[in-house]
């Protein structure tokens, strides 16, 4: 008898039917220890579920046979997986695993300007990294599929625009299962630029350096656009990241808190111009939730 289908590495025979929206994990808030809930199956991969989620994930379902993978195993497998780009992508901690729900439509009883409309575009993009993510084939060209508009989201500080783009890397990773970046300009940020590059530096030769990381991952935030110093290398290294983005259709997710006639010079207009044509430009008019919080704690 041919038992090939019963080798180590092959598929169960069981095949797991799951509704569309339903990715065959999901998120339990519930903090059991530490700062986070935690991925789980979800339940109709639970009931298929044979190995009790011991790794490896495999069935002895006869002992004199080789022993094949749980149907649950390839689900266990993108659960460890963005676990780890989740932890790896930059956002603080007190941050991670926050997502569209944790970003609500009203402040202090009123209800913010747009912000339902925000989230609606959030679900949208969601659902298409998502979809994308399911029907892509190894080695297929992208350039027949559209690529997912970014945003650019201006307005005052403490109005939640990096509280959303928190939110939104968090959404995108857990459902394309894809890493993401978050980088704020910082001056320390400039510093780790310059330390990839120079000569001395640990990391020049290497076939992938920080700014290459960032080109190249599918999903990146800039937060804080415009408190660089804005030297003449400051903004091309900045317009070099973005440039390439652009041309490679990646996510670009970008916050600032400057007035946005502020930056359209900048790069003479070559950053901005490029801001326009991959992102959704998104005024916040949100209050300061810093502010808020300020007077109730002086209370």
């Amino acid at each position: 008898m041919n038992n090939s289908s019963q080798q180590p590495g092959r598929s169960s025979p069981s095949r797991i039917d799951l509704h569309p929206r339903d990715p065959g994990y999901y998120y339990d808030p519930h903090v059991e220890a530490g700062l986070h809930g935690k991925i789980k199956l979800s339940p109709r991969v639970e009931h298929h579920c044979k190995c009790g989620g011991k790794t490896p994930y495999q069935i002895f379902e006869n002992p004199d046979v080789e022993p094949v993978w749980c149907p649950c195993r390839s689900y266990q497998t993108k659960i460890r997986q963005i676990n780890r780009f989740i932890v790896e992508s930059g956002i603080p901690a007190p941050f991670r695993y926050k997502f569209i729900d944790d970003f609500h439509e009203s402040y202090d009883g009123k209800p913010i300007p747009g912000a339902d409309q925000l989230k609606q575009h959030l679900r949208t993009l969601t659902e298409k990294a998502r979809s994308r993510e399911a029907s892509s084939q190894p080695n297929a060209s992208t350039d027949s599929v559209p690529p997912l508009r970014g945003y650019f989201l201006w307005g005052k500080p403490g109005a939640g625009k990096t509280y959303f783009s928190y939110i939104a890397l968090n959404e995108l990773i857990f459902y394309s299962v894809r890493p993401g970046k978050f980088i704020s300009l910082s001056k320390e940020f400039f510093q780790t630029l310059r330390f990839a590059i120079e000569e001395k530096s640990p990391l020049h030769g290497q076939s992938e350096t920080y700014i290459n990381i960032l080109c190249k991952v599918p999903f990146l935030v800039i937060d804080d656009f415009g408190v660089q110093r804005n030297t003449e290398w400051e903004l091309e290294m900045l317009y070099n990241l973005v440039d390439t983005r652009y041309a490679n259709r990646r996510f670009t997710m970008i916050t600032t808190n400057q007035d946005i006639e502020s930056i359209k010079d900048l790069a003479d207009g070559r950053l901005y111009s490029r801001f326009l044509e991959m992102c959704y430009t998104i005024h916040i008019q949100a209050p300061d939730y810093r502010e808020h919080f300020k007077k109730e704690y002086e209370i």
